[in-house]
């Protein structure tokens, strides 16, 4: 809807801009575009903070005659709730994912408000799911802040944080406290940024995204215009294959995967929720499904690592590396762990797990194009 928002949270991606909204698409062209494709769509209204676009509850009101719509809001905005409750049917909407940001909403003296807002949409039939950024800044305020809020009758739910704090990327390197707290949550590992590069998937044919001046992508991962709704739009004929590193959003939903690619998406879940027992089970079935899944070989090495088996994790991540010696992160792995064993010390660095789902559609050319090292052996 708008990159604008009326909240500024440290770990936003986007600006923090709370400047009017100019040049807005019409309803009337983006009911053009979902009407005249045959189809009834799920529209997934986000930002940004959706409730500042123009007339918004007003383009709600007409996109539900013929679809269905999402919204993505932190719920602050009263007057427009209110009026949102009124005219929409709740049987239309799918979900109100609405984010806490309670740090930004503590500036503003809001969480009332909050409250209120989130009472007055639950009484009106619609499904909301509060969602709070479980960031390593907020692991300590955590469960008070859930407490407090069950005591107001609003469950909360966590997210991860996908990002880098302190030189580690989250959420792989979260501390084993905040993945008990996921453990709650299962449901929270299909939030994990996941690499499909080479796995096929219907973005771009049953799932796009529109940017707010109208040009449609793949997908928010995969930035590849498909059209414009002012002019023509020309979506893929069916699934094709991920061509980018870093899927943020829904891919998991619309990927195919095989048997060893789907046990491994398995073993990435649980391991955001804490059960390294189950994540490493799932990685071995992988590795039943496809002896040569070099991110499977990888993970198991970190869990070797963490429990101060390093020869072990040693002999996987060489065994990765020699599968597919120019994926950069088994070789960084590899030198951690010789550390280990040759100084006989902890190191400083930590193995990092993989997210790769299919190494086998990696390339050295892949890496070097993306400005990522690879070992001296793949250089030409």
């Amino acid at each position: 809807m708008t990159r604008n928002c009326n909240f500024q949270c440290s770990y936003c991606y986007f600006p923090h801009t709370n400047g009017k909204i100019t040049d807005p698409v019409s309803t009337d062209t983006l009911l053009d575009f979902l009407n005249n494709k045959n189809a009834r769509w799920l529209v997934g209204m986000t930002g940004g903070e959706p409730f500042i676009y123009p007339d918004f509850v007003s383009l709600c009101e007409q996109v539900t005659q013929n679809h269905y719509i999402g919204v993505d809001t932190n719920l602050s905005l009263s007057t427009q709730i209110a009026d949102f409750a009124k005219r929409i049917s709740p049987s239309r909407v799918n979900d109100i994912y609405a984010s806490l940001h309670i740090e930004e909403r503590e500036k503003r003296n809001a969480v009332p408000q909050f409250i209120e807002n989130y009472h007055t949409l639950a009484d009106a039939g619609f499904t909301i799911k509060v969602n709070y950024v479980l960031h390593p800044l907020m692991e300590d305020r955590y469960a008070a802040d859930v407490e407090f809020f069950k005591k107001n009758g609003v469950p909360i739910t966590p997210r991860p944080f996908k990002g880098i704090y302190n030189s580690l990327k989250y959420p792989q390197n979260y501390s084993a406290n905040i993945k008990s707290i996921f453990a709650s949550h299962p449901g929270a590992g299909t939030k994990m940024v996941f690499n499909f590069r080479g796995v096929d998937c219907k973005s771009g044919h049953s799932f796009i995204r529109m940017e707010p001046d109208g040009t449609i992508l793949r997908c928010p991962g995969d930035r590849t215009v498909l059209g414009n709704i002012h002019n023509d739009v020309s979506l893929n004929a069916g699934a094709t294959p991920c061509a980018v590193d870093r899927c943020p959003c829904q891919g998991i939903n619309y990927v195919d995967l095989n048997p060893a690619e789907g046990w491994f998406i398995e073993g990435m879940r649980s391991f955001l929720t804490g059960s390294e027992k189950n994540a490493a089970n799932a990685f071995r079935q992988t590795l039943v499904y496809d002896s040569e899944h070099s991110s499977a070989l990888n993970n198991i090495g970190i869990f070797a690592h963490s429990n101060g088996d390093y020869a072990h994790a040693k002999r996987l991540f060489e065994h990765a590396n020699s599968i597919h010696p120019h994926i950069p992160l088994y070789k960084q792995n590899l030198a951690i762990i010789e550390d280990l064993i040759s100084e006989q010390r902890l190191s400083p660095d930590h193995p990092e797990i993989s997210e790769i789902v299919r190494p086998s559609a990696t390339t050295a050319e892949h890496f070097v194009a993306t400005g990522q090292a690879i070992p001296l052996s793949e250089e030409k």
